[in-house]
């Protein structure tokens, strides 16, 4: 008998019954982002009805569904908890392990941890191996670089605490830092600082450090002060020394901000190098904190988040979700706070206003 092709045009007589396995496709047919599908077909409660039902009605159009393997993850528990951290060599994230350990501990689950090494490939198979390692859940301090990856993965089993890629707005850094930043900026102005540079690492992703700028920027506008974008590259303290040395008298910076924490020692090395002493010749604010940022001499200011209780807040909910919990109320991660050490002191020659 010659086979019959379905007319063009026909997507259901061509798709028949075959189930169609890629996310992506339900949310093209949906028009919805890859995320909604994800928090749709997890039946997380953050989606209105109109968009879930288009969603659903996208989905059983496709014959979409979940793969087997991701269907047995729901119901067969392996009492692990995976942690996919973006740089374990950052001091800052060790509370923050800190807290999930311990809750989970609690609870009987041990705790497998992946260092994404700040790079997205990295962050890519580290998933790929925790998700094939069926680890009963998965917790981010923040949001991962390939997200449409990480979705993907949680519609074929993975289940994810709560964190910035949910709720963009709950947990952006202007609903976080911005009191505190405030704060440190007119600890700087009250004390005669009226030319601060903002230090970031030119090979940042912009996402880490364009939010606590514009906090920067804007606060010290209002405050009359003028900030400056320092970018520093992956330099050695002599050449450092250079650029911060450089920058500071060209634009007669009397105070920096650390955009973030692994940044310090390079600058603090640079500014050593440079014999720049703190906080006599320059002021220095951090964002982040650790246990060497207090016993440094002097002790750093810090623009400080308590990760530990958002660790233990998204470790209790996440399980809590694991045991059956269906509807939770909306968790604010709590705000930041501006914690002045040692390393902020009037200018020498303060600039006039």
């Amino acid at each position: 008998m010659p086979r019959v092709n379905p007319p063009p045009g026909d997507a259901s007589a061509s798709r028949g019954n075959r189930r169609v396995t890629g996310i992506r496709r339900v949310a093209e047919e949906a028009g919805v982002s890859i995320a909604t599908v994800s928090r749709v077909l997890s039946g997380h409660p953050h989606a209105s009805d109109d968009v879930r039902q288009r969603v659903l009605a996208a989905a059983e159009r496709l014959h979409y569904q979940p793969s087997a393997p991701a269907r047995g993850l729901r119901t067969t528990r392996t009492m692990i908890v995976g942690v996919l951290v973006p740089n374990l060599a950052n001091p800052t994230i060790v509370p923050f392990l800190r807290g999930v350990e311990q809750v989970a501990q609690a609870q009987g689950y041990a705790v497998l941890v992946a260092d994404g090494q700040r790079s997205a490939a990295v962050e890519r198979h580290q998933l790929d191996r925790l998700h094939a390692q069926r680890v009963d859940a998965l917790i981010l301090p923040s949001a991962p670089r390939d997200l449409d990856h990480l979705r993907e993965l949680q519609a074929n089993g993975l289940t994810v605490a709560e964190g910035p890629f949910d709720d963009p707005a709950r947990w952006s850094t202007a609903a976080i830092e911005a009191v505190a930043t405030r704060a440190a900026c007119e600890h700087l102005a009250a004390l005669g600082h009226r030319r601060i540079g903002f230090v970031v690492r030119s090979t940042t992703p912009a996402s880490a450090s364009e939010g606590r700028w514009d906090l920067v920027s804007s606060a010290c506008y209002e405050l009359e002060v003028t900030a400056t974008r320092l970018l520093v590259g992956e330099a050695s303290p002599g050449p450092l020394a250079l650029q911060l040395e450089r920058a500071r008298r060209q634009d007669s910076l009397s105070a920096l901000i650390c955009a973030t924490h692994p940044l310090v020692p390079p600058v603090l090395a640079g500014l050593g190098a440079a014999a720049v002493d703190l906080p006599d010749a320059c002021s220095l604010v951090v964002y982040g904190d650790s246990e060497w940022s207090a016993a440094y001499r002097p002790a750093l200011n810090v623009i400080r988040r308590d990760l530990y209780a958002v660790a233990s807040a998204l470790t209790e909910r996440v399980l809590a979700r694991l045991a059956g919990a269906t509807e939770q109320e909306p968790w604010y991660p709590p705000a930041a706070e501006y914690v002045i050490r040692r390393s902020v002191a009037a200018p020498r020659n303060p600039a006039p206003a």
